[in-house]
């Protein structure tokens, strides 16, 4: 292989990598920084050719060249920044090396064994290539994923659930397209699976749900205390509509990111249905809950 012909190999493989860390971490680079950090990285290849080449690529020279390139092209304020562009970028150029492995080992390109090495060809630049497409498209993916993940977790909460000296503990999350609220009141409703909250109800709304009966009819067989604690809401949807039971708790917990705090103005509407594929999901929470939740989220 000609210098140049390894310069421009390991510039564009390089370049791509750098693009592909800085999609991962979110960071918006230059074009120019861009090609001049893939162009230093591909004049490290040029030290094969030199007499300190055993120590140039030991894993320690390996390290330091990495920590250079990703210095010049990222401009990191902070130590801690520098050390998550790193791993990124590590973590990229393993994924794409794996990924152009895979090509090779499933292909038919030839490989030989002598002397305890494995030797292979060098991957031809359609190879290289299909490899860098496929590694982006699943780092892109991963990175969607994540990202889904960490945004979800931003509405994520625990409820503490009592009446009178029964208490249970369900997983909620804020749901912004919640617009369900009580017809006379206006006020807002959470949605609640009623397995979820079935120990804290009533036997005959229990019975009624399990049954596959009517819990709105079921509700006429309370008592003068239990009728105070609940009601029926109308429903609207893009696929059905119908009547929920509404349910109003003597007090809730909310537990937010290690914050907590007592409620007494959260009703739920009760729902047959499972709130999420998982059922990780138990109540879904009005965004009013986030809008006076003690100033800790605006």
């Amino acid at each position: 292989m000609y210098i140049e012909d390894l310069l421009a190999l390991n510039f564009m493989m390089n370049t791509f990598l750098l693009y592909l860390t800085a999609r991962l971490m979110g960071r918006e680079v230059g074009k120019r920084r861009l090609f001049a950090g893939g162009f230093i990285a591909a004049l490290y290849s040029l030290a094969i050719f030199t007499p300190a080449s055993a120590i140039i690529f030991s894993w320690v020279g390996k390290i330091a060249a990495s920590v250079i390139v990703i210095f010049f092209t990222f401009r990191p304020q902070r130590f801690a920044e520098l050390i998550r562009l790193c791993g990124a970028f590590f973590l990229t150029s393993f994924f794409l090396a794996g990924t152009i492995f895979a090509f090779y080992f499933f292909g038919s390109a030839p490989a030989m064994v002598k002397g305890g090495i494995f030797y292979l060809e060098t991957p031809r630049p359609g190879m290289l290539f299909a490899g860098v497409i496929i590694t982006f498209s699943l780092l892109l993916l991963v990175w969607h994923f994540s990202e889904r993940q960490r945004k979800r977790k931003i509405f994520q909460m625990t409820l503490v659930i009592c009446e009178k000296k029964r208490k249970i503990k369900v997983n909620a999350l804020v749901d912004t397209g919640n617009q369900l609220r009580e017809p006379l009141t206006d006020k807002p409703l959470c949605v609640a699976s009623y397995k979820a909250l079935r120990s804290l109800l009533p036997e005959a709304l229990i019975t009624a749900y399990d049954q596959g009966g009517d819990p709105v009819e079921a509700l006429g067989s309370l008592d003068v205390e239990q009728e105070t604690c609940f009601g029926i809401a109308p429903f609207r949807s893009l696929e059905n509509s119908g009547i929920l039971v509404t349910y109003r708790p003597t007090l809730v917990l909310l537990e937010y990111g290690g914050y907590k705090e007592a409620r007494k103005d959260i009703v739920f509407a009760l729902t047959a249905r499972p709130l999420s594929l998982d059922n990780d999901v138990e109540v879904l929470l009005h965004p009013f809950v986030l809008e006076t939740l003690g100033g800790v989220v605006t």
